[in-house]
């Protein structure tokens, strides 16, 4: 006598026996699963092919034997229920695929468009220069960030002292140090 193991799984019991609906009665509903297909957002051209798989995968379901309607009820009614379903479901997995996205294939593809999409390289290059120093400056201590940002909105040796309240050879001293912790810390950077 086998004990029952804390992670087996019985497969739920069917409350109705399997049924077996022809394919002529799956594919009469064909218009039925292209208008759910499209109200769940797959576009217009590509519904035929999804249209396709949902029959195919509605009628191995069926095969399998995982079309359980009641029998008491409409035939027609359930079989388009149970068909919205799996339209919904090869819509997700059909709009959630990378294989969706339309790729043009030319020569030179930002030539197609009318206007500038981006920037150019040597933006996108001085912009990453520049976030990498901001991101250097971020990791500095307070009193080098501190005069290195009055001596960059434009202020001399003796606007910072006065500022910070310090001696003019200290604000000096400071600003120095500052610039070389910061040109150190951008060379450790990027010799990585």
């Amino acid at each position: 006598m086998s004990r029952e193991r804390k992670g087996d799984r019985r497969p739920p019991a069917a409350p109705h026996p399997p049924a077996r609906p022809s394919i002529a009665a799956v594919m009469a509903e064909r218009a039925f699963i292209v208008g759910t297909l499209i109200a769940c957002g797959v576009p217009a051209r590509d519904s035929a092919d999804v249209a396709q798989a949902v029959v195919l995968g509605a009628w191995k379901a069926i095969e399998a034997g995982r079309y359980r309607p009641d029998p008491a009820a409409n035939a027609r009614q359930v079989l388009r229920r149970w068909l919205r379903g799996v339209a919904w479901r090869q819509a997700t997995h059909y709009l959630g695929s990378a294989y969706v996205r339309h790729e043009v294939l030319h020569q030179e593809p930002l030539g197609l468009l009318r206007h500038v999409v981006g920037l150019n390289l040597e933006a996108q290059l001085q912009a990453r220069a520049e976030m990498e120093a901001l991101l250097a400056l971020w990791q500095m201590p307070f009193w080098a960030r501190e005069v290195l940002a009055l001596a960059a909105l434009g202020h001399g040796g003796t606007e910072i002292a006065s500022v910070l309240h310090l001696h003019l050879g200290t604000a000096a001293n400071r600003l120095r140090r500052a610039r070389k912790l910061l040109a150190r810390m951008r060379r450790r950077k990027g010799s990585r």
